[in-house]
């Protein structure tokens, strides 16, 4: 594995190289990982675009794209393979802006350690995000809990999707 360091710079950079490119083509990049799987470097690309679904299509759409800026780059010293993916309905919230994103929607959240007033897992409506802090209200109106983002271990959206599956629309 590299080391952490390398692993952030690698990432870093590309994360600049392939952001607009990304944006120019209608998608919006999630975010990039490098890490090392069964032996294998992985370098993962992961898109999103706004109210749709990422399909197959636009995931080899952005590889074909993204591919030859990496190889005229060379930002990775290691052979490596490039994936780039969707970030699933229930996407994990890692960044600030990730965050920003889903104030005010369904996330469910999974702390380090329980609490006395809340589970280690729980579902609520992100209500504010601020130096740090969270409130998330647990009951409509009623139950507003406050917590620390270090106390926080994953924090993922709960995205709702219409799907046809030729008898009518069914809710995800």
């Amino acid at each position: 594995m590299p080391d952490k360091s390398n692993k952030k710079t690698i990432e870093h950079t590309v994360r600049n190289l392939s952001e607009q490119p990304v944006k120019n083509a209608g998608f919006e990049l999630w975010s990039v990982g490098f890490y090392k799987e069964a032996g294998e470097y992985i370098l993962e690309l992961v898109i999103d675009k706004p109210d749709s679904l990422i399909s197959l299509a636009d995931c080899e759409k952005i590889t074909r794209l993204i591919g030859p800026l990496l190889d005229a780059a060379d930002p990775i010293e290691q052979s490596y393979s490039l994936v780039v993916a969707s970030p699933g309905i229930n996407r994990e919230l890692k960044t600030d802006e990730h965050i920003i994103k889903y104030l005010g929607k369904p996330v469910t959240a999974r702390l380090f350690a329980g609490r006395r007033d809340l589970d280690k897992t729980f579902e609520a409506v992100l209500k504010s995000y601020e130096n740090g802090s969270f409130e998330f209200e647990t009951e409509p109106g009623k139950n507003i809990i406050k917590t620390e983002k270090k106390e926080v271990a994953r924090l993922c959206a709960r995205d709702s999707i219409k799907i046809t599956n030729g008898t009518g629309d069914n809710n995800l």
